[in-house]
């Protein structure tokens, strides 16, 4: 079972023998209890905390807990924090107004502590299950964005990747490079070797390039043996001299597999930003890769 504290929970009411109650009621569940004496310092605390849940008194001075709610639900972030209203005002037309403002649920005071924490508990089991939703989507859409084999980003991601540094460099005018590789007659491993010493390769061509980049590079299998790099307020010559130490790392590599030893090499071809559109922009950087393997390969052209 999950740790209650791991939830926490906003009380916010101005009579303190309220507010007393309320937490050694909650204290038998050992939730993370915080205490706002007012809609308004409710309101400040709220950001800071970023509480699970809200337990709002209605009768408050300066702002009720109608109104402190409804601010509250005005707030992005916050539009579907659960605020339970606990009040003595509990007719028809305070509790419709009550879930008109935004709030869950609606207790009636003076309350039953077994409610009140079955109330409570019901919430908290949908925050859970909201939490656990909203991670179990993170994580799809990070294995969607993942190339099973090498753990490079894939070409969706870069391509986002791509298309946000495409936006940078037209609002500020960032330079931005771009390096495409291929491996040298990667071919000739599969075809001697096998396809599982090619991707014991490709592993390890990965690794040399995550090892030789910055964090703020991403590195992405384009396709097969292609490998695409996107270098963030990076020139042409910054461009040139990661292509390089990349190329140099590879060419020193001596894999070995099954005790095969062989070697691997791999081209460039780098392109700068020049004011082109996207797909111009990829097109230039795979002309420039074309002219390195036409040139005798394991070697870097640039536009």
């Amino acid at each position: 079972m999950e740790d209650m504290k791991k939830f926490n929970i906003l009380i916010v009411d101005d009579v303190p023998t309220n507010i007393d109650v309320l937490m050694k009621t909650l204290k038998k569940k050992e939730y993370s209890i915080f205490v706002a004496p007012s809609g308004k310092v409710a309101l400040e605390l709220i950001p800071k905390i970023n509480p699970d849940l809200v337990l709002m008194d209605v009768m408050m001075p300066e702002i009720n807990g109608y109104e402190t709610c409804q601010k509250i639900k005005e707030n992005p972030e916050f539009k579907n924090l659960p605020i339970l209203f606990i009040t003595a005002k509990a007719d028809e037309a305070d509790i419709v107004k009550g879930f008109e403002m935004g709030g869950v649920d609606y207790i009636k005071k003076p309350f039953q502590q077994e409610e009140v924490l079955a109330r409570i508990a019901s919430q908290i089991k949908i925050v859970k299950l909201i939490r656990e939703k909203e991670t179990l989507i993170r994580e799809l859409d990070s294995l969607s964005r993942i190339d099973p084999l090498t753990r490079l980003a894939n070409r969706r991601d870069i391509e986002e990747a791509l298309l946000l540094e495409q936006s940078r460099y037209e609002r500020y005018g960032k330079p931005f490079s771009i390096l495409m590789g291929d491996l040298d007659n990667f071919k000739q491993v599969n075809d001697l070797f096998g396809h599982d010493a090619g991707d014991y390769v490709l592993k390890g061509i990965a690794e040399i390039i995550q090892n030789n980049v910055r964090k703020i590079d991403k590195v992405s299998r384009w396709g097969g043996e292609e490998i695409l790099i996107t270098l963030p307020d990076t020139p042409l010559e910054g461009a040139l001299n990661t292509a390089e130490k990349i190329r140099s790392k590879i060419e020193d590599w001596t894999p070995e597999y099954k005790n095969h030893k062989f070697k691997i090499t791999i081209s460039f071809g780098v392109a700068c930003q020049k004011d082109a559109q996207l797909e111009s922009f990829l097109k230039e950087a795979d002309r420039c890769l074309y002219r390195a393997k036409r040139e005798g390969k394991n070697r870097i052209e640039s536009n």
